[in-house]
């Protein structure tokens, strides 16, 4: 029998054995006041932000886990006195490092520095066709300009992979078509589109701004015909917050675990953004401990799928109990049990 030489690629190795993806929350400061903000992000956040030191040591443990990708989120990553340090930090460790932002700091000059640091792919929040729609939204005027200049400051800056998030709500829906051809005319990758969530700020105004069935209705109508005109340049894509609490239960009770992990500001560790509910906290035990101590199959616990299971869509949020970054959360701490 002929002998076959098998090479490993011990880089690809460790990503089997810890998470692909990581969001690390590196601050909850935002310089805007959006009123759809699902995590109360901005001066009056529920929860303070780390000191520096453990911020630096929270990026050191997630290089030591060598994921994939590291998505820098916030609050507003920009407000991040540290970030080009924790970038510096994680650069060496993880194959790609993304970040979400608004835009607003995004100068020529920040753009530059952070491909520096080692910046491959960004995403900017431009939520309307125009600065009426946007900045309405967004509670800041002159964001909506602000946010456009970041995409050409960035695409200018060298990242090959320039996308746009935008919340459909009842100031933009209908202006779908005008937007994306903004986002074609700057050279967007992809549209990622989100929908309104009833939950932190977002709850106070709730069915004010959120689209009713018949408009997401009328609105997927619309973004099937573009999507088919377009052809993928800039391509859609539908980001369903919904989606993973069906899924990720249905994977564990295959054999199946996460694949990402979630840092919020204060080093606490949750499994879905969008929910109360906490497995520890980053400053007591390590990300390696968590993971390995059971957060990796967390989805199959049956504490987590009772509450999951109470959300069937998008407007289950605004009577979840209690209610996602209200201050009150739900401990399921694997490794203190």
């Amino acid at each position: 029998m002929a002998q076959h030489e098998i090479f490993v690629d011990l880089n690809h190795y460790r990503l089997t054995h810890g998470p692909i993806m990581v969001s690390f929350d590196t601050t909850q400061l935002c310089n805007l006041r959006c009123v759809h903000c699902f995590n109360n992000s901005g001066d009056q956040a529920p929860n303070p932000d780390l000191p520096r030191e453990q911020r630096l040591d929270i990026a050191r443990q997630i290089a030591e886990m060598h994921p994939f990708n590291v998505c820098m989120c916030g609050g507003e990553s920009l407000c991040c006195s540290d970030l080009f340090d924790i970038m510096d930090v994680l650069r060496p460790h993880v194959g790609k490092l993304s970040m979400v932002s608004n835009g607003f700091l995004m100068t020529s000059e920040m753009a530059r520095r952070l491909v520096e640091h080692g910046l491959d792919l960004a995403q900017i929040s431009i939520d309307g066709a125009n600065a009426w729609q946007h900045d309405s939204f967004r509670g800041v005027q002159g964001s909506f300009d602000r946010a456009v200049a970041a995409v050409r400051n960035l695409i200018a800056a060298g990242i090959s992979s320039v996308d746009v998030s935008m919340v459909p709500n009842r100031l933009n829906w209908q202006s779908l078509e005008e937007y994306t051809e903004l986002c074609y005319d700057l050279g967007v990758h992809q549209i990622r589109l989100m929908p309104f969530l009833p939950s932190g700020r977002g709850r106070s105004v709730g069915r004010n701004l959120m689209l009713d069935e018949k408009q997401y209705f009328q609105f997927c109508r619309s973004l099937e015909r573009l999507d088919a005109r377009y052809q993928g340049r800039p391509a859609f894509q539908w980001g369903d917050p919904i989606d993973h609490m069906r899924r990720m239960p249905f994977n564990a009770s295959l054999g199946l675990h996460s694949y990402s992990m979630e840092i919020k500001a204060n080093a606490d560790l949750t499994l879905s953004t969008y929910l109360p509910v906490l497995v520890g906290n980053c400053t007591r035990r390590t990300l390696r401990e968590y993971w390995d101590g059971g957060y990796k199959n967390l989805w199959g616990n049956e504490q987590l799928t009772r509450y999951t299971d109470q959300i069937r869509n998008i407007y289950d949020l605004e009577t979840f109990e209690p209610a996602p970054y209200s201050g009150e959360t739900i401990m399921i701490d694997i490794l203190e049990a």
